[in-house]
């Protein structure tokens, strides 16, 4: 190709002559009434491409790209062939950049319009009576020149974008924000879909650290190891050079874990350091069509980013070992008290994420002044240095042990599922440190008085929860030391409450001492029973019938909340069923707790309970999730509402108007329907502030077509407000308490 330049911006392809002009200006004429079907064509052939990328998935977006290709067309034909017709030649080819179109792409649509332009340029050249060839040979000069200008341009924008994005992440101090900007960047350079970044741990072991644009199924692996020879990243790292193979599953690295998990193709490069390699950049393929090779011009951005990756993860090695000698005991090399506040709020924070127990054991030693005043302080010293030893060789792997000041130390307690747990690490902490001390004929005793502290149900700060252990250690002391005590009597008679009936729950669904009631749900006008909701009763051996708030918030945080959430799913259905059967279409809501929606089995489970209840109308069945839950990870509740839909099933916001939800996520979560809370729908009747709410909770639903009931509705006012805003389903006592299934029967007649 032939070109006149004045610099890089400036260089345009050799001018076209007037006769071309004109020769493609009559082309243009003549094919301006296919230009729309043409760009139709266009860009299907995009998108039936291997290598396609996801184009606008919105209507309105594509429908501007469709109209963009179709001004471009049209302005093929149009002329001049100036500065300005190049510099939108420049414009396109920057434009296929955003939108992620690899340049590969660029080269098949010019193959395409050269087949196709030809085609109509012969037949419109016998239209016309021109001459085919003299009509051919511009369009193709010309087809040509634009594929070289807007290729020039896609690899001009890529280099410049990449050199910003690379200052952008030399600026980037947080070592995981720098992987998550590394790994975009490697992601956009290897034209892949995600990242991963792979440390060795234990010598031989190489373990998965940060993800990036990884499926849900691919990040499953994040705390699984695997021996470092093993896979594309371990060959890299025997080698010491990068493996790239384009398909995974027929390599000889390939792994049948990852190849499950759906990935295609796979690149590691490893990551070097001053003292050796420190791991590897795994880049991964799963929806895109990986390359047959990566050009030498990516190499060197990806080899680059791996380099700056490795200094970044060198950097944190020595900010570690620097943090450690600020914040590690000298005499017995525990923690110290400087990280005594961050290691327990992330313990409180890992007990409430996770639904379990955190304990803090305040540690203070009995005799061990005497002990270093009479025997000495090197005594002291080596009795400081084995206590630390015996505790932490005492203690379960997930508990951690520091030295909070002189003879006092602290015991994280986690993943504790029971009070018994802490109490008998709180014993054998009591037994661990009991010892007679010798030096010489002198022997000295040594004991511990003990507080505990327990999360939840000691709830407050990390300050205030050492405070609260510190004074149980203190009532230890005063009761005569080498004992340990909780930080209040009345919560140790609580959480020993709390023990017997967590005892008597794992009994509970062997004995069949569960029960469903039914609340009916009613239309306000007329007024119908349209649906019921299952309410999960306990019917206890000695306390008699129980409702959920004295025991669901216990059941959610055991295993056991698995078995009995399929119990309730199966005998709801159950009763479903023989309503539909009867004639009876009720729309049965049922209620998910954290753990079930969590459940990788949930699916499954809903399936072969639709198949064992063949009548059960499935477009009447609704599954209920509170919002706080629904929100700790919208992908992944979504992700389950969307499979459970195809089902048939509806989703529906429970207490909604009670946490931090906005309408907006129902639109992310694809939910049918809300549940006003009681709290809201309660105050209307006084409350302007809460009439208001309301009624823009109600009309925005509307305008979503989602579904709205209304809860704890208890007096005709309340009933008359929510139907004059349109309001069509409401439950409360005003219609009718929960009732066993019978009843409900006989109610339906």
């Amino acid at each position: 190709m032939t070109t006149t330049s004045a610099g890089p911006e400036s260089a345009t392809p050799a001018a076209f002559s007037e006769q071309d002009t004109l020769l493609l200006k009559r082309l243009g004429t003549t094919l301006r009434p296919r230009l729309a079907e043409l760009a139709e064509d266009l860009y299907r052939h995009i998108q039936s491409q291997p290598e396609s990328p996801n184009l606008p998935g919105d209507a309105d977006q594509a429908a501007r790209l469709r109209a963009m290709q179709k001004d471009w067309l049209e302005k093929l034909f149009a002329g001049p062939y100036d500065g300005a017709f190049w510099d939108t030649q420049r414009h396109m080819g920057e434009r296929h950049i955003e939108l992620a179109i690899p340049l590969p792409q660029i080269w098949a649509t010019f193959t395409f319009l050269r087949t196709a332009l030809t085609g109509a340029a012969i037949r419109a050249a016998v239209t016309e009576q021109i001459d085919p060839v003299a009509g051919i040979t511009p369009l193709l000069r010309l087809l040509d020149a634009c594929q070289y200008v807007m290729s020039t341009a896609y690899e001009r924008k890529r280099l410049h974008d990449a050199i910003l994005a690379l200052r952008r992440l030399a600026r980037v101090y947080d070592l995981e924000a720098f992987f998550h900007e590394a790994a975009k960047l490697a992601i956009m350079e290897a034209q892949a879909d995600g990242a991963g970044l792979l440390c060795q741990e234990d010598g031989q072991q190489l373990q998965y650290r940060f993800f990036h644009g990884l499926p849900a199924a691919y990040q499953a692996f994040a705390r699984w190891s695997f021996p470092d020879h093993l896979g594309t990243s371990g060959a890299a790292l025997q080698r010491g050079e990068p493996v790239y193979v384009p398909d995974y599953a027929q390599s000889m690295y390939a792994m049948p874990e990852f190849v499950d998990a759906g990935l295609q193709g796979s690149l590691a490069i490893p990551i070097p350091g001053p003292e050796g390699l420190q791991g590897v950049l795994a880049i991964s393929w799963f929806q895109s069509q990986p390359p047959t090779r990566i050009p030498e011009d990516r190499w060197d951005h990806l080899r680059l980013i791996t380099d700056l990756l490795g200094a970044n993860l060198h950097r944190e090695k020595l900010e570690i070992r620097m943090e450690g000698l600020a914040t590690r005991d000298m005499l017995t090399g525990l923690p110290n008290r400087r990280v005594v506040t961050e290691r327990i709020t992330t313990a409180m924070a890992r007990a409430e994420r996770h639904q379990c127990l955190f304990a803090l054991l305040f540690l203070d030693l009995d005799g061990f002044k005497p002990i270093n005043d009479r025997l000495g302080h090197h005594v002291g010293d080596e009795t400081l240095q084995q206590v630390a030893h015996d505790l932490r060789s005492a203690l379960r792997g997930e508990d951690s042990v520091l030295r909070y000041a002189g003879d006092e130390f602290m015991v994280l307690a986690q993943d504790m599922t029971h009070i018994s747990e802490a109490e008998a690490i709180a014993q054998r902490m009591v037994e661990t440190v009991h010892r007679d001390v010798h030096r010489g004929e002198l022997t000295l005793p040594l004991s511990a008085s003990i507080g505990v502290s327990v999360y939840p149900f000691d709830d407050g700060s990390a300050e205030e929860i050492v405070h609260h252990a510190d004074l149980a250690m203190y009532a230890a002391k005063q009761a005569g030391g080498d004992q340990w005590q909780f930080y209040d009597n009345d919560i140790g008679e609580a959480l020993a409450e709390r023990q017997a009936l967590v005892h008597d729950l794992r009994h509970a669904l062997e004995r069949g001492e569960f029960r469903l009631h039914w609340q009916p749900i009613v239309t306000l006008s007329p007024r119908q029973i349209s649906g019921a909701e299952a309410l999960l009763r306990w019917q206890h051996p000695t306390r008699g019938l129980l409702s959920p708030g004295e025991f669901l918030e216990i059941l959610e945080s055991l295993p056991l909340m698995q078995a009995v959430g399929h119990w309730v799913i199966e005998t709801a259905c159950a009763q479903a069923a023989q309503w539909h059967s009867q004639g009876h279409c009720l729309d049965v809501h049922i209620n998910l707790a954290a753990s079930q929606l969590e459940d990788k089995t949930l699916l499954d489970f809903l399936k072969d309970t639709l198949r064992r209840h063949p009548t059960l109308q499935q477009d009447h069945l609704w599954l209920e999730i509170v919002e706080r839950i629904a929100l700790r990870d919208i992908p992944a509740t979504a992700a389950m509402i969307r499979a459970c839909r195809e089902l048939g099933l509806h989703f529906s916001l429970d207490d909604f108007g009670t946490g931090a939800a906005a309408l907006q996520y129902l639109v992310e979560l694809e939910c049918s329907g809300i549940k006003l809370d009681k709290s809201m729908v309660d105050p209307m009747r006084n409350s302007p502030k809460h009439h208001k709410m309301v009624r823009a909770m109600v009309d925005m639903a509307k305008t979503l077509s989602i579904h709205v009931v209304a809860e704890g509705v208890e007096d005709h006012q309340t009933a008359e407000i929510l139907d004059a805003m349109g309001v069509q389903h409401a439950q409360g006592y005003l219609f009718a308490k929960p009732m066993e299934a019978a009843e409900m029967t006989q109610m339906l007649g």
